[in-house]
């Protein structure tokens, strides 16, 4: 075990065991049984419904029996992605997670610490005999890293509690409050294919940083699969070649770190075509050379064949589709300063043989905003002559004035730290929103300990904040 000397041990020894399972989005059987059987161990009362989502319920220990329950709430799946590195097949096998002992990563994934951590510090929890704690009512979700569909699906009429503590935050000392609600949208561009004879040309790009993108649309990352179609734009502008595959993107949550592009490119137009390509790389990283700077544009020539390719009307037309789509953050807010309001993400581009599919994430803290931006890219690909659906809308939710849960913890953070901790409204989406719509009166706070570049192979676990945090949520449950 890699992470056994780590402490809190308890809660390591769970995270570590979460990350043994795969678990990315549309992958959790494994994971929601192993759940269902840690708590059948323990006799524990525990549901699984169709969704996989898993409700387990423990007693309040000697002297908290009669106290009302509190719900502690995380999702199980996690975005799987790799950097190439690895062959480790997330589908089918565990992470590769090893520490310096100030950082819990996975080599050559992302490591699922959002949100594998609330799973962990419920687990350390429920399994514990000696941490005094109120009735616990933990309530673990399943693919909310692609539309909060666990959440949207759950039945929560048996829970007895109202005041809910959410492990799904990457910064310690931050309380949310708040956040953005959301919703996913697929343009579907129907392409026809034709004969074309050139030199197959493969274009990658890479060195983007990724990451969430809620939580870092705000930083002007760039996009991979929005600087593919900018570099095959141009150059068609010099050469003549037709596109194979168009593809980028792991999830619409994620700012896409790499994208690949298959051309055919008519013999005499090759060396243009690469001289194009290396002038947009060029422009490219003096805009991104402060925000993204290790960009990278590969231009890799294969040999001389026909190919059945997209025709160059419709590849045309799908280029220009992905550079007009507007991408980023579209509004801040005028009452939160630097907190993003609207924002959408072109996440995950994908090419079949009669159609490319644009996936993209809308996000806002304004509901008629998010609906406004939707109907604006359902106007915009049609009009292209591209078919538009819509899935995982999910409700934003409400700051409480009156939370007697956030002056709780305010007060405990007090007394243990000696200041007061921040208290904010955040652009990514959590399933607070969800959930309060099922519990009348549901007071919530998200909480959790730091992060980096999550949803990322780069994404980095902080073991003195996962220690932290640990300490303070015993004390706010005591």
């Amino acid at each position: 075990m890699a992470l056994e000397k780590l402490q809190p041990r308890e809660v390591f020894h769970y995270f570590e065991e979460i990350c043994r399972i795969p678990h990315g989005s549309g992958n959790l059987q494994k994971i929601s049984d192993y759940l269902v059987s840690f708590a059948k161990e323990r006799n524990l009362e525990v549901t699984q419904d169709e969704e996989l989502n898993v409700i387990i319920k423990a007693p309040g220990t000697a002297g908290y029996e009669d106290k009302a329950p509190v719900i502690l709430q995380g999702h199980m799946d996690m975005v799987a992605v790799s950097d190439g590195t690895t062959d480790i097949d997330m589908k089918t096998d565990g992470l590769d997670v090893t520490t310096d002992g100030e950082y819990v990563w996975a080599n050559g994934t992302s490591l699922g610490g959002d949100d594998g951590i609330a799973v962990a510090y419920s687990l350390a929890l429920l399994d514990s005999k000696d941490i005094p704690h109120p009735p616990l009512e933990v309530v673990i979700t399943t693919n909310e890293e692609t539309g909060m569909f666990g959440a949207a699906a759950i039945d929560l009429s048996s829970l007895k509690g109202k005041t809910m503590i959410n492990l799904d935050n990457e910064e310690e000392g931050v309380f949310i409050t708040s956040c953005a609600g959301g919703a996913r949208i697929y343009s579907h561009l129907p392409v026809k294919r034709e004969s074309f004879t050139g030199v197959k040309v493969l274009v990658e790009i890479g060195g983007l940083k990724g990451g969430h993108s809620g939580e870092m649309i705000k930083c002007g990352r760039g996009n991979a699969n929005i600087i593919a179609a900018r570099a095959l734009l141009e150059a068609a502008g010099v050469a003549d070649f037709r596109i194979i595959d168009i593809k980028g993107g792991v999830a619409d949550n994620a700012i896409p770190a790499s994208a690949t592009a298959q051309v055919v490119v008519a013999k005499d137009d090759v060396e243009k075509f690469a001289e194009s390509v290396a002038k947009t790389l060029a422009a490219v990283k003096g805009e991104l050379e402060v925000k993204d700077p290790d960009v990278t544009i590969k231009v890799t020539k294969e040999s001389e064949q026909e190919a059945l390719a997209i025709s160059k009307e419709d590849g045309k037309k799908a280029l220009e589709l992905i550079t007009v789509m507007p991408d980023g953050v579209q509004a801040m807010s005028a009452s939160v300063e630097g907190l993003v309001e609207t924002s959408l993400n072109l996440g995950v581009l994908t090419t079949s043989e009669d159609e490319i599919v644009l996936e993209q994430s809308v996000r806002s803290s304004v509901e008629s905003s998010k609906d406004y931006l939707l109907k604006k890219l359902i106007i915009l690909a049609e009009s292209f002559g591209a078919t538009t659906s819509i899935s995982g809308k999910y409700p934003g939710w409400k700051f409480n004035p009156n939370s007697s849960l956030r002056e709780h913890m305010v007060e405990v953070y007090r007394k243990m730290y000696g200041k007061d901790p921040k208290v904010e409204a955040i652009h990514a989406g959590l399933e607070c929103g969800i959930l309060s719509e099922k519990i009348d009166g549901l007071d919530c706070i998200s909480i959790g300990p730091d992060m980096l570049d999550i949803h990322s192979p780069k994404e980095k676990l902080a073991v003195k904040s996962t220690a932290n945090v640990w300490e303070y949520l015993k004390e706010v449950l005591k």
